[in-house]
């Protein structure tokens, strides 16, 4: 097999799935979708919405959960087609290695911070004072690390990232391009008459835990006191704005344009869907849904979905909008009503 190919028989003993067709010879050089995929790559189905798709895909095979009609030639059977694709992804993965290995010399790093062993610092990167950052990171160009600020081992901080004075990062933690953790939370002492609000000092910082990865553009500010806490496991999605003191638990999903407003705690395994806000000083219980344009105004129970603004539960949320959207047709036999009695 040529440079950046593998069997698709080999193929299919790493993702431990089961080949039916007879192409376990034939030369496998990415992945592709249904509809795009060519004669040398794999695709995942798992959506019924694109079964149509599975007629006319002109891939090599297909990874799915059972053996399926379709135009490839051959299906691996896995358990978690979902599962299967992430790891086919990832053997296909393309290099965006940075070209500049080692510690750039255009870096700035202060005397007295710690860099471990294997560290990559980008062109243009500030590592402040008493900094610490673990072996095998690798920290983007024009990135910040402040005071006092600690990054663990085989982190990924992208390009344009501010990890700022006293935050702190677990291990194998992800960052993208534009995050800032650490800045000021939004308090002040407000001052109707004059207009000149006092600041509250923000003298707190920011716990990451392990595996987590936050997104491009995403703000998580400071304690007022303490730490702001994102938990292990957990993944922000971009956009994310997360208020001080909030406390994120373990394996937490929060997906494009969440709002947390300060000392609200997430539990565990908590899903918030795109453009969810949630109000201060409330408690989203462990594997709590939030769906989609949700405003959370109470707290939440273990294991509840809600949805709407303000956010009920599901259904109850759903019954609701049933009824408002008969309300025009009520309306207009009620005023015909009125017409017949002469109101």
């Amino acid at each position: 097999m040529a440079e950046g190919e593998i069997s698709l028989g080999e193929l299919a003993h790493r993702l431990e799935a089961r080949l039916v067709g007879e192409g376990g010879d034939r030369p496998v050089k990415g992945v592709g979708t249904l509809e795009s995929a060519g004669p040398d790559q794999v695709c995942y189905y798992g959506n019924p919405r694109y079964a149509r798709q599975l007629g006319t895909t002109g891939a090599l095979a297909v990874i799915a959960a059972g053996e399926i009609e379709t135009s490839a030639p051959n299906v691996l059977v896995v358990k978690n087609p979902y599962l299967a694709f992430r790891n086919a992804l990832t053997l296909f993965q393309p290099d965006r290695g940075t070209g500049f290995p080692g510690v750039h010399p255009s870096s700035i790093i202060h005397p007295s911070a710690i860099l471990g062993p294997g560290v990559e610092i980008g062109p243009l990167a500030v590592v402040d004072r008493d900094a610490r950052i673990g072996g095998g990171s690798r920290i983007g160009a024009s990135c910040v690390i402040g005071p006092e600020a600690e990054i663990g081992d085989d982190c990924l901080l992208h390009p344009l990232v501010s990890v700022l004075a006293q935050c702190v990062l677990g291990d194998r933690v992800i960052v993208h391009s534009g995050a800032v953790i650490g800045s000021d939370g939004f308090g002040f002492v407000p001052d109707p008459a004059g207009g000149r609000h006092a600041k509250i000092p923000q003298n707190g910082n920011v716990v990451v835990g392990d595996d987590v990865e936050i997104g491009a553009g995403t703000t998580i500010d400071r304690a007022v006191i303490g730490s702001t806490v994102v938990g292990a496991g957990s993944k922000l999605d971009n956009l994310v704005q997360v208020a001080h003191n909030v406390r994120i638990g373990k394996g937490c999903f929060l997906a494009a344009h969440t709002g947390i407003a300060g000392s609200t705690v997430l539990e565990d395994m908590v899903t918030c869907a795109g453009q969810v806000g949630i109000g201060g000083h409330l408690r989203i219980g462990r594997g709590a849904v939030i769906t989609g344009k949700c405003g959370v105004t109470k707290d939440v129970k273990p294991g509840e979905t809600v949805s709407g603004i303000p956010a009920r539960e599901h259904r109850e949320n759903m019954r609701v909008m049933a009824a408002a959207a008969r309300l025009p047709g009520l309306l207009e036999r009620l005023a015909c009503k009125h017409e017949e009695r002469g109101f």
